[in-house]
């Protein structure tokens, strides 16, 4: 009788060996989705904020390109002006030339 004790001992450290293992590997699958959650949570998280930097770095483009586009056309109608003027000049002296040989 007691190699039939030992035998039942043994099948119920057995048994409870397999019950510790399925909550072992209940709690392992558990803290694997645990795991994603939060990888995916994260990754979501960089995500905004990849996006949110991205549209702050086009504004902050958008903004630079804007201001050297406003300095370039300033500078050009400020150059137009001096051309203007300075044919206006000449037109001037032009026209005074040839009252001077026309006229008497």
């Amino acid at each position: 009788m007691g190699g039939l004790g030992l035998i039942k001992s043994l099948a119920e450290k057995e048994k409870q060996l397999l019950e510790r293992l399925e909550a072992a590997k209940k709690e392992a699958e558990e803290r694997v989705k645990r795991a994603e959650a939060e990888a995916k949570a994260l990754l979501e998280e960089a995500e905004a904020k990849a996006k949110a930097l991205e549209a702050q770095y086009r504004e902050r483009e958008r903004a630079e390109t804007e201001a050297l586009l406003a300095q370039y056309r300033e500078r050009a109608e400020a150059e137009a002006k001096a051309v203007r003027e300075k044919a206006m000049a000449r037109l001037d002296e032009a026209v005074a030339l040839v009252l001077k040989e026309v006229l008497p």
